[in-house]
């Protein structure tokens, strides 16, 4: 049985899934990039953590304080069609890509962000692979420390492990993100004088937009982890620059701004 993370993850991320509708497309340059909501959820409170308790509190009282999404992100340049993390259900993948008129077999590479179930399950489908065709791209720390994952079996030599800091077909640049999990990455996509950063798990709810000290238990080491959210928060921000967050909401493209709370996104058109 196809067993990626512990059933504890799974039923965070399954149990009461609402199935959203937001698929949102833009152009990046001369590339098109798609973000597609899998699933929606609200965090469990008890995930988070601050210094202060009290303030916590009132942090979570917050509306929509802990309203998160699954989104993996197609990128279309040339004769490459791309995706970002796969999500948790790859039948739904499957069904929304169907949608849009990409088809398995038409997905060639995939750059995987962290090996969290959320973001690999999608790749294996009926315990076949859901992309016959693609390469796997998955940071080398990554697989160091998944050595047990079904995913060495089912794609094989079609794992394409990286070094951090790396070009990936000419136009993806891979920039170390750690803290979250041992080789956490964010890739960044540039054409034509815009950028995009896919920025996988430096986010998990709004929350930490207002309150970037705020993380939640999933960070294996959360010094590290903060730290590089304040970072990619502050370069990011009033920069012109979009990110494209694996659990941020309405198909998870935007930009970060600052303000005087702290920071907000915004959401890019339908």
């Amino acid at each position: 049985m196809y067993k990626i993370f512990s059933s504890i993850f799974i039923l965070l991320f399954c149990v009461n899934l609402l199935f959203a509708k937001d698929v949102i497309t833009m152009k990046l340059g001369k590339y098109n990039i798609t973000g597609i909501c899998i699933s929606s959820i609200n965090h469990d409170k008890n995930l988070f953590r601050y210094k202060n308790k009290d303030d916590l509190k009132k942090f979570l009282a917050k509306q929509n304080s802990t309203a998160s999404a699954v989104n993996v992100f197609l990128l279309e340049i040339d004769k490459h069609k791309i995706l970002f993390d796969t999500g948790t259900n790859s039948k739904i993948l499957l069904e929304k890509l169907n949608n849009i008129n990409i088809n398995s077999k038409d997905i060639d590479v995939i750059c995987i962000t962290h090996m969290h179930y959320d973001h690999i399950a999608g790749l294996i489908n009926d315990y076949n692979r859901t992309f016959p065709k693609a390469n796997i791209y998955i940071a080398q720390e990554e697989l160091d420390t998944n050595k047990n994952s079904d995913l060495f079996l089912a794609y094989s030599n079609r794992i394409k492990p990286f070094k951090q800091n790396e070009i990936i077909l000419s136009f993806i640049k891979t920039i170390p993100a750690f803290g979250h999990t041992a080789g956490h990455t964010m890739f960044e996509i540039t054409s034509d004088g815009q950028t995009l950063l896919v920025c996988g798990d430096i986010i998990h709810a709004p929350i930490q937009f207002e309150e970037p000290n705020i993380y939640l238990t999933y960070d294996t080491d959360p010094i590290e982890a903060l730290s590089v959210r304040k970072k990619m928060m502050k370069e990011y921000s009033n920069s012109g620059k979009y990110i494209a967050g694996a659990h941020l909401l309405n198909g998870g493209i935007g930009k970060i701004q600052k303000n005087k709370l702290g920071y907000k996104f915004e959401f890019i058109e339908k």
